[in-house]
């Protein structure tokens, strides 16, 4: 009984030794692994779509880390903070910039690291874990565009449906066949179209001839014309200056003139109203002389 007691103990510190050389094995290898990896937070501006805990952190096309954690802004829900854990040797510089990459077709993401200048400093923080600011990733603004090229399409393709319904297609089927038998008709009169732009041809050319001839006649003889209007312009004013002094030497003539023509209008009455009287005379003469002369009325015969 004694040394089947014996076996228990020995083989319970066996396995307490066991335990502990693992554990003992496991913290030190948390312990090297997080020596050789540092934590950095990435803050992205936009969704993150396909990314997700584990997906790679990349260096120039290198897998140098994997996302550890992703969370929501509680100030701003738009944004999104990554944290990362990338290799101890990866150069992440103060301008280092990063950014959502698509991995493959299927739609998983990942973060790419822009490369920083050789002369930064690196990136570190006092008292909590460094932030890299994302650029906005062409990835995103990708699908933004196709998400309105497919906008875009679907509403380009209901207007198409539209535009081809039943009463449309039937206006569209009348309008090629009005369009077809315009266009046979003009090929039947292609004949007549030819002779018609022919003579069009034709009297332009002419018209180009009567142009030229009316073009040398105006600069043989259009010197001359100019020449003989200005001399009448000259003889005008000429004229005018004359009949200005004309006028102003005689003035006081021409007044009473002008007052004499003003006393001629009592006199020019009273011959308008013994010509009418005259007329009236003349008038009562020709119809009845003797009752005139005479200065008797004309009896007028009873009938019964």
């Amino acid at each position: 009984m004694e040394t089947r007691a014996h076996h228990i103990l020995i083989g319970l510190f066996t396995l307490v030794a066991a335990a502990a050389a693992l554990l003992f094995a496991l913290w030190m290898s948390r312990s090297t692994l997080d020596s050789d990896y540092r934590l950095y937070d990435v803050l992205f501006n936009e969704t993150v779509s396909g990314l997700s805990v584990g997906s790679s952190v990349q260096y120039s096309g290198i897998r140098i880390g994997e996302v550890e954690r992703l969370w929501l802004d509680p100030t701003d829900p738009r944004r999104v903070w990554a944290r990362i854990r990338v290799s101890s040797t990866a150069p992440i510089k103060v301008d280092t910039m990063a950014r959502l990459a698509l991995l493959n077709i299927t739609g998983a993401s990942s973060i790419e690291l822009s490369q920083g200048l050789p002369t930064s400093a690196l990136l570190q923080a006092q008292g909590g874990i460094p932030i890299i600011e994302a650029e906005p990733s062409s990835l995103t603004q990708l699908r933004t565009n196709s998400e309105e090229l497919l906008l875009s399409v679907t509403e380009l393709l209901d207007r198409a449906n539209a535009l081809l319904a039943p009463e449309n297609a039937n206006h569209l089927s009348n309008t090629l066949a009005n369009l077809d038998s315009f266009t046979t008709a003009m090929v039947a009169q292609q004949d007549t179209l030819r002779d018609g732009l022919a003579g069009l041809v034709e009297a332009g050319d002419s018209l180009k001839t009567l142009l030229s001839r009316l073009d040398d006649q105006l600069s043989r003889q259009g010197e001359p014309l100019l020449a003989s209007a200005g001399d009448t312009v000259a003889n005008l004013a000429r004229v005018s200056e004359r009949l200005d002094a004309l006028v102003n030497e005689n003035s006081d003539a021409v007044g009473a003139g002008l007052q004499s023509l003003s006393e001629l209008a009592p006199a020019m009455q009273e011959l308008r109203a013994i010509l009418s009287t005259l007329s009236d005379i003349s008038r009562r003469l020709e119809d009845d002389p003797a009752a005139f002369l005479l200065g008797t009325d004309n009896i007028q015969e009873f009938q019964p």
